[in-house]
């Protein structure tokens, strides 16, 4: 079978006996790919295995059969060459670069190639380890995942009747559907079942014209995650850690 060379991000693992790991990992140049790393956590006389790390960085090399997309692949080779040591020191780092890591496996295909996007996890990984307000970072990235993925709400215009949504509407005239792709005004929303209250403040961050206050942020992942709650199937496991529980 063919070797694939790449450099990677571990997005999820699990134990898969005691001496072997099944990863999920996301590739710079070949997209997500689901591999077993067969004895990776045996010690030798002169060698320790401490396994892989959730969220590591590290160069890849997968034996891979082509046309056997359900398949695990066989990682024959990891290098680490990045480890995030701060997110281990950040309790809400840590949840957000989980969070992010479990929504990137979710919106992603199999060994479909968005070079960008994980250049963007990257950085993400790395800014989360050093600050103090990590969600501004992880909105940021949730808009450009959804992006990537053709997915993106757009805030522009009501997307029942079309009509250009200004920056300062009344509050409690707007509400977002996921099903529709963005937000509804108060003339369209009621033929509408699926939807929730879009706050103007978030709306208009999420359109890049303010700043974001720390309440508008955390409104922000909550309507993201919605959006990501309908579009994946089911709400991301980490989104309990960041956001209030819906009712």
């Amino acid at each position: 079978m063919p070797l694939v060379s790449d450099e990677a991000v571990v997005l999820k693992r699990l134990d898969y006996s005691e001496t072997s790991q099944v990863l999920v990992l996301f590739t710079r140049l070949h997209g997500k790919a689901r591999a077993i790393a067969k004895g990776i956590k045996r010690s030798t006389r002169t060698r320790y295995a401490a396994a892989i790390d959730l969220l590591d960085v590290g160069t890849v090399s997968l034996s891979h059969r082509a046309g056997r997309g359900d398949a695990l692949a066989t990682l024959t080779e990891w290098k680490q060459v990045r480890y995030f040591a701060g997110l281990r020191q950040s309790l809400p780092g840590m949840y957000a670069a989980q969070y992010a890591a479990e929504v990137t496996a979710g919106m992603t295909e199999d060994w479909d190639a968005h070079p960008g996007l994980y250049d963007s996890l990257v950085d993400l990984l790395g800014q989360l380890a050093d600050v103090e307000r990590p969600l501004p970072a992880l909105v940021a990235f949730i808009s450009r995942l959804l992006t990537e993925a053709g997915l993106a709400p757009q805030f522009e215009r009501c997307v029942g009747c079309s009509r250009p949504i200004g920056n300062h509407a009344p509050e409690g005239t707007l509400f977002f559907s996921s099903f529709e792709g963005g937000p509804l005004c108060r003339d369209c929303e009621p033929a509408h079942i699926e939807k929730r209250q879009l706050r103007t403040e978030v709306l208009r961050w999420l359109r890049g014209h303010d700043a974001a206050p720390p309440e508008a942020c955390t409104a922000a992942l909550d309507l993201l995650n919605y959006h990501l709650s309908h579009v994946m199937g089911r709400r991301p496991l980490l989104a309990d850690k960041l956001l209030p529980r819906p009712n």
